[in-house]
Order: structure tokens, then C-alpha cells, then sequence
């Protein structure tokens, strides 16, 4: 899906542009580039260690906490990243569902960051701890106390 005014690509499931309001056509228009507007778009929103002129590019869109999850740990491998579309925190269900929070990083650093978000799509995807792993690490932890109940866990 295309916003018809050139605010660029939308994946399936969204009807309208999150920029302008515009319903989204399924062709891109004529002079339609999604990179330039992704970039044009980050330059009048640029925050944190980008520069106007960086050249910056989508690594993942999702919700606005998973969003910032992926930045965070970006940043912690040496990505500087930013992420655009969060929102408010005013209806915090809403910036948790929502889809369009994008997490930006600069060109020269895409591979190594789309690297670093699919080390943690595979994190995701590994089996559970098993009930006695957890029953182990209960035995072996000096216990926390509940403040609010005062129960030691």
C-alpha cells in the first residue's frame, strides 16, 4: 500500500497514511521513491545523534515498545538508532498495539543493524526455560521481598 501524496510504502493491513490522513492506494505514484521519503521525513524529525544530513533508513517496524526495545539494544551494540512514530503515551494501549513506530539507523550502519534485530528475532523464537531450570534458579536466589505486601518470594 502507497500514501498517494509521497509519504511512502505501508505494509498490508494499514488504510490510511499516518503522515497526512490520506487513504492508501495499492500502486505507488508515478514519482513515488519510499527511501527519499523516509529520509526526507527523518529530516524534519531527526533527534538524538543524527545529524540534518544523515542518511537514515528503516531496520523494523512495530509497536512503539517493541520499537524502542530494538533501538535500546541497537544503541547497546554500538547502533546509534532512533525511532519514529511513537506517539503518545496517553492511551499506553494503543502505543503498544499500534504497528507504525519505525526504528531508523544511518545507511552505513543497515546490515549490521538488520544483523542485530534478527539475532533478536531468533532470541524470541528459543525454547522457554524448563520448569526445572526455573526451580533451580529459585533454589539458588537470596529471595526478594514484596514491598507492597512485604511476602518474600
Amino acid at each position: 500500500m502507497w500514501c498517494p501524496e509521497g509519504h511512502g510504502e505501508y505494509r498490508e493491513g494499514f488504510a490510511v497514511c499516518a503522515e497526512c490522513g490520506a487513504a492508501l492506494v495499492d500502486t505507488p505514484p508515478a514519482d513515488a521513491d519510499p527511501e527519499a521519503a523516509n529520509r526526507e521525513e527523518a529530516r524534519h524529525e531527526i533527534v538524538g545523534p543524527f545529524l540534518p544530513d544523515d542518511d537514515l533508513v528503516e531496520v523494523a517496524t512495530t509497536n512503539a515498545v517493541d520499537a524502542e526495545l530494538i533501538a535500546a539494544q541497537l544503541r547497546g551494540s554500538g547502533i546509534q538508532a532512533v525511532v519514529f512514530g511513537v506517539g503518545t503515551a496517553g492511551d499506553l494501549l494503543t502505543v503498544q498495539h499500534s504497528e507504525g513506530s519505525r526504528v531508523m539507523v544511518r545507511r552505513a550502519d543497515r546490515e549490521e543493524a538488520a544483523r542485530v534485530v534478527a539475532d533478536l528475532d531468533t532470541a524470541e523464537a528459543t525454547t522457554p526455560i524448563s520448569d526445572d531450570e526455573l526451580a533451580s534458579l529459585a533454589d539458588e536466589s537470596e529471595g526478594w521481598s514484596d514491598p507492597s505486601s512485604g511476602a518474600v518470594v
